[in-house]
Formats: C-alpha cells, structure tokens, sequence
C-alpha cells in the first residue's frame, strides 16, 4: 500500500534535497538556529509550470521563499515549511504585485508539490500531498502531472505496449506514482480528441530506487516560443 512518506523516516535524503536547493541560491522558510529545537515541519516541492508567467518571486505567508528569479519549467527542490494553514503567493520577480494568492495546509511529517498551471490571465496552483512507497533497486516510480492549457486530455503511451500507461488525463489533473521497472521508455502523448500522437519522448532514463514526475507542459499553439512549446519534463522527487 502507498502511503504518505514520514519526515523522521527520510530525513537524511531530505537533507540532502535541502542542501540542493541552497546551493542554488533558495532561502528556507524556517529560520536556522542552531541554538533552538528544530519545530515540526512539511517538506514543500513548488513547480513553475506557468508557460506565458514570467519569472516569479514566491511567498508563504510572510516568508519570502527565492531569492532569485524562479523561472518557467523550474523547480524548488523540497524544503521545510511551517505547519497550518500557509497563503502562497506568487508575484513577478521584484515586484509587489500578486498574480495569485492561494491558501492550502500542510502536516507534520508530511510531503507535498504545489504545480503552478495555466496562463498567467488564468493562474492556478495545484497543491498534490506526495505518496510513494519505500523505493527498491530495479524499480522506479512514476506519477503523471498535465500542465498543457491547451493539449486536452491525453493518453500516455509507452512504445512497446499497446495499451496506454496513463489514460485520460485531463489538464490540471495528475496521478498517484506507480511502479515500473528501471530501464529506458519512449513515450507517447496521444490526444484523446483526434487520436494522433502530438508528443514523443524517446530514450527515457527511469533509475532503480528513484521516484519521478513526469509533466506534460507548454503550448500546442502555432507561433509558440521554442522554450514553451508542448514538452514532456522528467523530475526526480527522490532517491533513496
């Protein structure tokens, strides 16, 4: 059975998913002081899957969470969060304006993404609790998240098979992680309108012990900029 990963279990891992986030020049939303008990905390992973927002400076509460511009198709790796009830708010770097407020609650030992999706005109964030069993060698596992404003609902394919791994996904939504064996993939996006595949991704590295997200992200429309044209994007969540 999936169940929620515990903080206390994977806190060397998650430790190493920190130290990667401030090396890259993230802050922490919890100030760090040796001299004090660590408080209880959630782990908070925020993609940037917004393909005409620019780029953005991230708040909980009062918490500013970057410190540099935080770009299309970028990801925050998990950091520590307050617990309760937290008003993510995202606004153009440098600037007071809101593009969206959004309030969501996080728990103790918990793990969660939020997917920031749609056009900056119809901005939305997408707040997913993150459930994956203990990863093994010769094993990964997957989840599919749609962030294309524009591709409708889908089908996933793998090459070899012929029936579809994900099935009628629709934009904003997502799925739990499944188990697949470690190897190479070619995928395919298929669309459920006209049944033609508008999408392949050959040569696809999934790893033993690792667990990954896989985005349908950017744009179908004619005139697109490369950078945000409809891609597939592999993220790694973690690796035990």
């Amino acid at each position: 059975m999936i169940t929620p990963i515990k903080i206390s279990q994977k806190l060397k891992s998650f430790g190493f998913l920190v130290l990667i986030a401030l090396s890259i020049g993230l802050t922490s939303c919890l100030n760090d002081n040796d001299s004090t008990p660590i408080p209880p905390a959630a782990f908070v992973s925020i993609y940037h899957g917004s393909p005409d927002a620019p780029s953005l400076d991230v708040f909980a509460n009062s918490n500013r969470v970057t410190n540099n511009p935080f770009r299309y198709s970028e990801t925050l790796p998990y950091s520590r969060y307050y617990l309760g009830e937290r008003t993510f708010k995202f606004s153009p770097f440098n600037s007071v304006t809101s593009l969206l407020e959004k309030k969501f609650t996080v728990e103790q030992d918990s793990v969660y993404s939020v997917f920031l999706a749609g056009n900056v005109d119809d901005l939305d964030a997408i707040f997913v609790t993150d459930r994956w069993e203990t990863p093994v060698q010769g094993k990964a596992q997957l989840r599919f998240v749609h962030l294309s404003p524009d591709a409708g609902t889908v089908d996933i394919q793998v090459s070899d098979s012929g029936n579809p791994l994900i099935d009628d996904a629709d934009f904003k939504s997502h799925t739990d992680f499944e188990s697949l064996d470690s190897g190479t993939y070619n995928f395919r996006v298929i669309s459920k309108t006209t049944g033609e595949t508008i999408l392949t991704a050959n040569n696809v590295e999934l790893r033993g012990s690792r667990v990954y997200t896989l985005i349908l992200r950017g744009l179908q429309e004619e005139g697109t900029e490369v950078d945000k044209r409809l891609n597939l994007q592999l993220v790694t969540n973690f690796i035990n």
